[in-house]
């Protein structure tokens, strides 16, 4: 399907865990998202969701992947966005992933949980902050370099403890940052495993290796252009397989600076 575009406006929200192809502009950022649920159901264990505060400085974009369907992602997807507004305006994101993982243990039965990675930007400052619950790392393009790595890694200044943990797994669990300054032209990656655990006709799994060798591949002059890429790279390997499990891609570009005002 070809992609939806539209401009987010300020304290407008768009999110989703619907069969989706969007195109959105946000304040020093161009967002693609592809979502496509497995199987015949339009609601599928992936939850993503992105905002903008409403000063229109800070951008807020989260992607989850709940065990399981139906009750337990509405529910998320539910709790996801009352808390995306509660912390909106804040660039600072681990309290936001606190308050969600004990919303998970009290909300959900015990035998859901959810992994997730929320990344905030601020415009105008040019600065990225990325929390990681348990997810699948993101990928980043640095255009300066040309040069693909994953964002991931243990961040500076952190503390012995637990850190990482999917969302409903243990109570009191302590969430990290990253902050970046990402450059023009650099793109993020995020995904869900329906995308690195993708298998092929011969029941081999892609597999976070193949997923870097296909990204040092594909076009990376726009988010539209490396995610639709992605995704026919992803149709390619599996040559007709179906997919067992949900699939989300979110690409992140980060725009010129004089595009974030």
């Amino acid at each position: 399907m070809s992609p939806e575009s539209r401009r987010l406006q300020c304290a407008e929200t768009w999110a989703g865990s619907e069969r989706t192809a969007s195109l959105l502009e946000l304040p020093g950022l161009t967002a693609w998202i592809h979502s496509m649920p497995a199987g015949p159901s339009e609601a599928g264990g992936d939850v993503h969701y992105i905002s903008v505060c409403p000063s229109c400085l800070v951008s807020r974009i989260a992607i989850a992947d709940v065990s399981g369907h139906g009750l337990a992602v509405v529910s998320l997807s539910e709790k996801l966005r009352a808390l995306m507004h509660r912390h909106l305006t804040a660039l600072e994101q681990t309290g936001l992933m606190r308050d969600l993982n004990q919303a998970v243990q009290d909300e959900l039965d015990t035998v859901h949980y959810a992994t997730m990675v929320a990344v905030g930007f601020h415009g105008r400052r040019g600065l990225l902050v990325e929390t990681n619950a348990g997810h699948p790392p993101a990928l980043w393009y640095r255009a300066a370099r040309n040069e693909w790595s994953w964002l991931a890694g243990e961040p500076a200044g952190s503390r012995a403890g637990v850190a990482g943990t999917p969302l409903g797994l243990l109570p009191d669990v302590r969430y990290e940052r990253r902050i970046i300054k990402p450059q023009p032209g650099d793109l993020f990656v995020l995904y869900t495993d329906g995308v690195s655990e993708a298998v092929n006709r011969a029941g081999d799994e892609l597999g976070r290796d193949r997923l870097m060798a296909l990204a040092r591949q594909l076009d990376t002059s726009s988010a539209e252009a490396f995610g639709s890429g992605l995704v026919s790279a992803l149709q390619h390997f599996r040559d007709g397989a179906s997919s067992p499990d949900d699939e989300t891609i979110i690409v992140l570009q980060r725009a010129p600076p004089d595009a974030s005002t």
